[in-house]
């Protein structure tokens, strides 16, 4: 019975149960020369006017909005009358989204149970980590500015710091860098997203509450100070949930389109014509 939990048959018994219900509910449809706007078009109208400007139309403006929308739905009956729909990749498009949109819904409609989520998890671990986070100090040393002598600069400066001499600025030793020269609790990603990567994977091995160095980063040499370092684990389902439903929901969207579209083409024999010939380099000049 796994067939009764097919997302496409909820789709199409969906839209067969919209369409029964509508001809039911509207048996008397206008003709082809008939134009009627109806009492909730018109509520439409007036809700959609009142959220873009949040205040109703006035008089003026309701007639307004009946007669621009009599003249859209003209311009809409012409345009297909005269078969300008047929080529348009603008149409083609749109109508590809509501289609997709519709199927789109009945993922909505059907949340996953925290089994499906956990399997998700299970096998995509890698995308729920919580990252390495870090509290440090830094100081820095520009090779620009001190040229070969900026090795020899930490370093000594680096006996000073470990002095333990608490009138010292460590700031005072290095050079100046647009950047804070503290960090607390930060994100290991986002200290090698303004450090480089090797900077922040060199911060995993360095002995905690100590003065080392010199680390190597995109401007130059670091003196650190690491304080406290959290390291990175993976997250529960709990933690993570509302990313993993995203995901989980976004991969369903996928597949389901994907199954709809492959029994939809059952209906069609489609063909596809040769390529036409590429014309060779060069060919044809003179």
């Amino acid at each position: 019975m796994n067939w009764l939990k097919e997302p496409l048959l909820h789709f199409l018994v969906l839209g067969g149960l919209i369409f029964t219900a509508y001809a039911w509910l509207v048996p008397d449809q206008p003709g082809e020369d008939e134009i009627v706007v109806t009492q909730g078009q018109q509520e439409h109208l007036v809700l959609t006017f009142t959220r873009t400007w949040q205040r109703p139309p006035s008089e003026v403006e309701f007639t307004a909005l009946v007669d621009d929308w009599i003249r859209e739905e003209i311009a809409w009956r012409e345009g297909l009358r005269m078969g300008l729909d047929e080529g348009d990749t603008v149409i083609r498009r749109r109508l590809r989204q509501k289609l997709e949109l519709l199927a789109e819904d009945v993922v909505a409609l059907a949340p996953p149970e925290d089994a499906a989520l956990q399997a998700w998890l299970d096998q995509h671990p890698e995308d729920y980590e919580l990252e390495p986070r870090f509290t440090l100090e830094q100081v820095y040393f520009s090779r620009d500015q001190r040229g070969a002598a900026v090795t020899t600069d930490a370093e000594q400066a680096l006996v000073l710091l470990n002095s333990q001499d608490p009138t010292l600025d460590p700031q005072s030793l290095g050079d100046p860098l647009p950047l804070p020269g503290r960090f607390d609790n930060e994100r290991q990603g986002a200290l090698a997203a303004q450090f480089g990567s090797g900077f922040a994977e060199a911060l995993q091995g360095l002995e905690i509450g100590a003065w080392q160095g010199p680390v190597e980063s995109g401007f130059g040499l670091h003196l650190v100070r690491v304080e406290q370092a959290a390291p990175g684990r993976p997250l529960g389902l709990d933690e993570a949930r509302e990313q993993v439903l995203r995901d989980w929901q976004n991969q369903q969207r996928l597949d389901n389109l994907e199954r709809m579209y492959q029994r939809l083409a059952e209906r069609y024999r489609v063909v596809v014509e040769p390529a036409p010939a590429q014309t060779a380099p060069g060919e044809g000049q003179g």
